[in-house]
């Protein structure tokens, strides 16, 4: 029951802190916080810590909003940097796939997965954590997992598509690993939890 009330608290924190606005620079960091004013010469938002914070418009590449909008800013004041190598569609679409290898990350995936698998097995032998690995697989990957290292490149149609694709397998890949684990963590729990009362009967 623990682990069930630790799991659920994790999944409100987690819905908690993707209800932010997200800012992304040209640098490629992201700064968490809620946006109350954009000017061509800065950004006036909120940080996580309640505090009120300006930015210069020209360090902020995009806006992304709570409600999944995007703003791209580059236009407010001077232009974005060109990319550092102009690459034809084949090669932006193996950058892609390369930079989702390296930048990627998918924690709920393999989390939920685990989670779902270790608490039904004595229900459903695990099979609900395969059903909801499954789900978890072919959801398309969330807009703000897909961490870019280079801003520019979000334009890109080519280089997303590759970056999407392989994405998607590592969220295969999560997913399969948290079921596996799950499987083996549950079992061993459940069945320590039976011996445990037989023990004491």
């Amino acid at each position: 029951m623990r682990f069930i009330l630790l799991l659920f608290s994790g999944l409100l924190l987690t819905l908690r802190t993707t209800a932010q606005d997200v800012i992304l620079q040209t640098d490629g960091a992201e700064i968490p916080g809620k946006v109350l004013a954009i000017t061509p010469e800065r950004i006036t938002y909120v940080s996580a810590a309640a505090d009120t914070v300006q930015l210069p418009a020209g360090q902020v590449f995009l806006i992304r909003y709570a409600n999944g909008t995007k703003e791209v800013l580059r236009n407010l004041a001077a232009p974005a940097p060109a990319p550092t190598l102009t690459l034809n569609p084949t090669e932006a679409y193996a950058q892609g796939r390369r930079d989702a290898r390296a930048h990627f990350r998918a924690p709920g995936a393999f989390w939920g997965t685990f989670g779902v698998t270790a608490v039904t097995i004595p229900v459903l032998g695990g099979l609900g954590g395969l059903a909801t690995g499954t789900a978890i697989a072919v959801t398309p990957p969330k807009e703000h997992n897909l961490h870019v290292p280079d801003p520019v490149r979000l334009t890109d149609a080519n280089y997303m598509r590759g970056y999407e694709k392989q994405a998607q397998r590592k969220k295969v890949g999560k997913a399969a690993a948290g079921f596996g684990t799950g499987l083996v963590a549950g079992s061993a729990l459940w069945l320590l939890i039976v011996f445990s009362t037989i023990n004491h009967i």
